[in-house]
């Protein structure tokens, strides 16, 4: 595809191997992103443009086509006021959400006054989406959560700064605590979209066994519709004969998922590949323990997994790592090791300590920290403040909004 000057597809084909993660498509993905973005960058250039250029209007994504300012305090958010030579910071949140920044707003003008922090959704980071960044004058603090992808980020030697936390940091966990009494009378509790990638198939099979032990098992389903619909799920868990032991909820608020969570003696995440997850980290607020499918994403031996939390599983041990998980519920405490390690409040203050060292080796102020963001369904709002104590900032960021889509000029490359 290269010899043919076909260099998006040359480069769309990479990021599909980067992936997959099968053995070297590492080494694929970090050459691959080297020439374009490094060693070629007007290349490079031309393949984010061309992917700017061909964004479609998305169900979720239309309304900012036209109003690139709904984006702001939801999608953009503000976590630092900036003060005379002191920069301020804000967020990006959701991968799709990276290139309509870039096309909408003037992005070397707000990292005037602003550090920039992406928090990508997908795990991969060999993908225009981020690697668009690398053409941008100024340093940008990306979120990495896969040891995977912090190696491909660290070697590609960018502008790009690696910050190790992701979007399972920032949970509320003001609504998502320990149920105070009752029993735990949900047996098994998963929350995930009606998204083929969730393999509720998968689920239900690894499921059967322990059904057909204990027909008994009450299993509840909370989810959306996405690539499938409800009935479509309650279809797979007919054919696999244990659609009679299952409950589903769609459309819930964050409140009635915690209040399951509470009722739920084991959360599970059986997908093989998303980004990071949060409802299996709202459900350790609320003291359940996971099951995790063995294999997510690349393999990695997460550090929250364990035996306070919970353990991984595949299709032909799932019954006897539950029935485990349930042997020893007196010895677990999913929330007291969430609190103690992975929460918002630990989230920020490595976020601060990255950007506060990078800044003072620039010989820029650091006076105050980032204030603390949490994470729902559909974007980001403030732990603990007034949104018009940012009324300032989103003014500035609104006077950066192109009126016609950025073009990524040779002049702005960053060689």
């Amino acid at each position: 595809m290269q010899k043919l000057n076909k260099h998006s597809l040359a480069f769309k084909i990479t990021s599909n191997i980067y992936r997959t993660g099968w053995s070297g498509s590492e080494r694929l993905g970090l050459d691959i992103a080297r020439y374009y973005f490094k060693l070629n960058p007007m290349l490079g250039r031309d393949i984010t443009q061309k992917f700017i250029d061909e964004l479609p209007p998305l169900k979720n994504t239309e309304k900012f086509f036209k109003h690139p300012e709904a984006m702001l305090n939801g999608i953009i958010t503000v976590l630092k006021e900036p003060q005379g030579e002191e920069k301020g910071a804000l967020i990006i949140n959701y991968s799709y959400y990276f290139p309509l920044f870039l096309r909408f707003f003037d992005v070397e003008r707000v990292a005037q006054s602003f550090n920039i922090i992406l928090e990508p959704s997908w795990a991969g980071f060999c993908e225009e989406n981020i690697l668009a960044y690398t053409l941008v004058d100024a340093p940008i603090f990306l979120q990495v959560y896969e040891k995977r992808d912090k190696q491909f980020i660290e070697q590609l030697h960018s502008n790009l700064i690696p910050i190790e936390v992701g979007p399972s940091w920032f949970i509320n966990h003001n609504n998502f605590i320990p149920p105070t009494s009752g029993e735990r009378d949900i047996d098994i509790l998963m929350v995930a979209a009606w998204a083929k990638f969730k393999r509720h198939g998968a689920f239900f099979k690894a499921l059967s066994p322990l059904v057909k032990s204990n027909p008994q098992l009450k299993i509840v389903l909370v989810g959306y519709p996405v690539d499938m619909n409800k009935e479509q799920i309650l279809e797979l868990a007919s054919l696999n004969e244990i659609e009679h032991t299952i409950e589903i909820f769609e459309w819930i608020t964050p409140q009635e998922v915690s209040e399951l969570q509470k009722r739920a003696k084991v959360n599970v995440l059986w997908s093989k590949f998303e980004g990071n997850n949060r409802a299996i980290i709202e459900g350790m607020f609320c003291g359940t323990p996971v099951i995790m499918r063995k294999g997510h994403n690349y393999g990695e031996k997460y550090d929250f997994i364990n035996p306070l939390t919970g353990h991984f599983a595949d299709e032909d041990n799932f019954k006897d790592v539950y029935e485990m998980i349930i042997s020893r519920m007196s010895e677990m405490d999913p929330n007291l090791y969430v609190m103690q390690n992975r929460n918002c409040l630990i989230g920020t203050q490595i976020m601060s300590d990255e950007i506060k060292s990078y800044e003072l080796a620039q010989e820029r102020p650091w006076r105050r920290n980032l204030d603390i963001k949490v994470n729902d369904l559909h974007g980001m709002t403030y732990l603990d403040l007034d949104v018009e104590d940012y009324t300032a900032s989103y003014g500035t960021l609104k006077g950066c909004i192109t009126l016609t889509p950025t073009s990524l000029d040779a002049q702005d490359i960053k060689h």
